[in-house]
């Protein structure tokens, strides 16, 4: 899929002194075209809504207007340097502006000596991501689940993809290579428990919080001196959902070896980033989780793993009409690296539960003595 530049007149509605301005893009993002707009001595983030992804745009505008006025009335726990991602508006008040094509675009703060990584280099950055998304979920704890309306369709309701792809796989015909075989392999083994958390709350054993969405290490911001985490940004799905979904997908993307996109001999489950990541989400987010919640978690890095395993491989069948690529080989790619992950945290399931277990008697002790 192609960047498309925002037009000339939807950059005069941000930047009313647009002949000194200057735009380039911005980012890895898998959605939405996103860059960073520079209006004299003024830094913004245009981003223009993929609206195939996001049927109604003004739910997610809606939903970070809401958000962005609740984090900017909290104070900051935090003695460290924490910077918010908040809505910008228009020149003339508007929360985003549609182009001629129905297109929908609006500004974000953009955040000023950060930087991005794509994978956990050192355990460093992973105990830094882990405390950045509990940092997140501490700062949007007491804001209620009925506050934002949910961002897509059907978003980690691992039945309703389930049911997708079950539906796409009988009617949509693809050459059937040994990566296909392998893949719809994986897809009929793991399935079943991949479900447990959906069945979990079904049972009223967890609830819905407000959650980040997509809490992957590249959706966080470092400081570029210090590489503490500072932000967390790309927040279309932020709303109701499981906190276990977002640490789930934070020690997905911090612990495996390889990014995205990397090379599959690389895909490895990191053991010392997972105990570091742990420790950093923790520290910063107290006793938010449920005692099941934490029992929960070694199957939450399971079912979210499989998820997105799942949901590259549904769109690599549908034509790559979801996720951006260069070409359908790299989103099957994408699905492999995913599910050959999941294959070693199956592997490795008995150090990882042990992992959490240990990282949160720690908490509850040193919580115990302050």
């Amino acid at each position: 899929m192609n960047t498309v530049f925002p037009p000339r007149d939807i950059i005069q509605r941000f930047c009313d002194n647009s002949e000194k301005m200057k735009i380039t893009p911005l980012g890895q993002g898998n959605i939405n075209d996103t860059f960073l707009l520079r209006c004299c001595k003024t830094f913004l983030v245009l981003q223009g809504i993929n609206k195939t992804v996001f049927p109604d745009p003004r739910i997610l505008i809606n939903n970070l207007a809401h958000l962005s006025r609740h984090l900017e009335l909290q104070s900051n726990s935090s003695e460290r340097r924490w910077v918010d991602a908040v809505l910008i508006p228009a020149t003339d008040g508007s929360t985003a502006v549609t182009d001629t094509t129905g297109k929908l675009w609006r500004a974000l703060s953009y955040i000023q000596n950060s930087i991005t990584f794509p994978h956990a280099e050192t355990n460093s950055l992973a105990e830094q991501t882990g405390w950045a998304l509990g940092h997140f979920h501490r700062r949007v704890a007491n804001l209620a689940t009925d506050a934002l309306l949910p961002p897509l369709p059907g978003f980690h309701v691992l039945s309703s993809y389930l049911r997708k792809y079950q539906q796409l796989s009988t009617r949509i015909s693809v050459h059937d290579t040994a990566t296909i075989q392998w893949c719809k392999k994986v897809i009929a083994e793991e399935q079943g428990a991949a479900l447990i958390l959906e069945q979990a709350l079904e049972s009223r054993k967890i609830h819905r919080s407000i959650i980040h969405g997509d809490p992957k290490i590249a959706n966080v911001l470092f400081d570029s001196k210090s590489h503490l985490a500072l932000s967390i940004i790309d927040l279309d799905t932020v709303g109701p959902g499981l906190l276990l979904h977002d640490i789930g997908d934070c020690l997905r993307s911090v612990c495996n070896n390889c990014d995205e996109a990397g090379k599959l001999e690389r895909v490895s489950f990191n053991l010392d980033r997972c105990n570091a990541a742990l420790h950093g989400y923790f520290q910063a987010a107290g006793q938010l989780l449920s005692l099941v919640e934490k029992e929960l978690l070694y199957d939450a890095v399971k079912s979210i793993t499989f998820e997105l395993g799942l949901r590259f491989f549904t769109d690599y069948l549908q034509g790559c009409i979801y996720f951006k690529c260069n070409s359908p080989e790299e989103t099957l790619h994408k699905a492999m690296i995913q599910f050959s992950l999941l294959k070693d945290i199956n592997a490795k399931k008995g150090p990882i539960k042990k992992l959490i277990l240990q990282t949160s008697r720690k908490l509850e002790k040193n919580s115990h003595r302050e």
